[in-house]
Formats: C-alpha cells, structure tokens, sequence
C-alpha cells in the first residue's frame, strides 16, 4: 500500500489560488491530517499572499476543541465598504478586540485597547457545497473571508453584558436573529490561550493585532444583499 505525503505548500497554493480568483475547488488531496498540519497551511497561505497576518479568529474543531486562525491582513476592512462576494457567503456579527500589545506582557485586559463592533464575512475557499472536512476547513481559516471593523463600544472596560442587544439590518430591512451569550470572562481566557499558541506559531501578538472571539449573530445568510447594518450601544459597523 503507497501512501501520499501531505504537503502543506502543496495546500496552501490551491487555497491561494482561490484566494487570487481562481475556481474554488472541491477540497484538498490529500486532505489534511491534523492541527499542525492545518497551521502549516494557513502559514502558506499568508506566505504566499506576502501577507503578514495579524488577524486571528477563535473556533472550535469539528464544534468541540478550541483551535485558531491567523488570517490575512488584507482580509481586514473599515466599516462602509463594499465588497464583491461569493453568491453563498454568510456574515456574522461580533466584536473584535484591537490590542494594544501581548497579554503575556501585561494581563489579557491590559492587552485590549479597543472592543468594537464587526463583521465576519463567511465565504470558503471551497466550492459551494463542498464536503469538506473539519480539518480543511481549519487549514482554509475556517471559512473566514473579511472582517469589518465598526465603532468602538464606549465604556467596554466598565463591563459588557453577555447579550449586547444588537439591531442587525439588511438593506434596510430589521433581521429577527437570536443573539448568542458572549461573556467578556470568555474572550479573555481565549486571548490569554491565543499569547501561549501565537508565540509557540512565532507570531507573537502585537499592538494593532486584531481578534475576533466568536458569532453574537449569525452566520446569516446575505442572499446578495449589499447593504448591511448592525447597531448597538451607540456603535454601527456596516457592510455596503
């Protein structure tokens, strides 16, 4: 019985081909084999974009155990942009925490200098449809396309509630969507997971990095709509 060798550049150049345009495939041959092989990938990714990274997105493999992605500088947006996107992508509300620095140089709280309200635009490198394993998926960033970064939530360090209460809009149009418990306690215990995993990659965090720590909203499906619109606690980030 002959076996292939998983190459994580051999991976990470169909991903970015996708990445670039090109058809998005059916999946990778052979597929990857474990976490350390979809790091390798995402590392190729970022290679071979000349991106230096620095956007990192919380998710739980197969749903069950907390894993990361570093995704693409370019992959990061202001709020109001408008952006040409696969007719089955999905977008998630959050909120992203912009650092100040590494939490392993002070504390996770301390590393926070922003919590703002954002998007996540979910769109695979993968053909619509794919099935795709849990791993792949890991190794594609999860799926992540773009983040859009809105207003900062004023006063976040005097605390957050779980549930924000999130008005979230498409073209204009109010969306019923439940909103998910986000408790701050939890994005920190992350972000001090993150500084250990980040420097055992060699990518420390740094100041200006930016995490996303899970959906409050979504994934929606967008349906092809261009404008969409999120607002609370006086903070609105904006698709379109």
């Amino acid at each position: 019985m002959s076996f292939v060798q998983f190459d994580p550049q051999a991976a990470g150049h169909i991903l970015l081909a996708s990445w670039n345009g090109a058809p998005r495939p059916e999946g990778l041959t052979p597929t990857v084999p474990d976490t350390t092989a979809a790091y390798a990938v995402q590392e190729a990714v970022l290679q071979g974009l000349g991106d230096p990274g620095g956007v990192w997105k919380l998710a739980l493999l197969g749903g069950t155990t907390r894993e990361t992605a570093v995704l693409p500088r370019r992959a990061l947006h202001i709020s109001g942009t408008s952006l040409t996107l696969p007719s089955d992508t999905a977008i998630e509300v959050e909120t992203a925490l912009v650092l100040a620095g590494d939490p392993a140089d002070s504390t996770p709280i301390d590393a926070i200098a922003e919590v703002r309200l954002a998007f996540e635009l979910i769109a695979p490198r993968f053909a619509p449809g794919a099935a795709v394993s849990p791993l792949d998926k890991m190794a594609d960033g999860f799926s992540s396309a773009a983040i859009v970064l809105g207003d900062v939530l004023a006063d976040w360090r005097a605390g957050l509630p779980d549930q924000l209460g999130i008005v979230l809009s498409l073209e204009g149009v109010p969306v019923l969507a439940p909103e998910t418990a986000a408790p701050l306690d939890e994005a920190l215990d992350f972000l001090d997971w993150l500084s250990r995993h980040a420097r055992a990659q060699g990518r420390p965090l740094r100041r200006g990095d930016v995490v996303i720590t899970g959906a409050r909203i979504g994934p929606l499906p967008l349906n092809g709509a261009q404008h969409v619109q999120a607002c609370v606690m006086g903070a609105t980030v904006t698709l379109g």
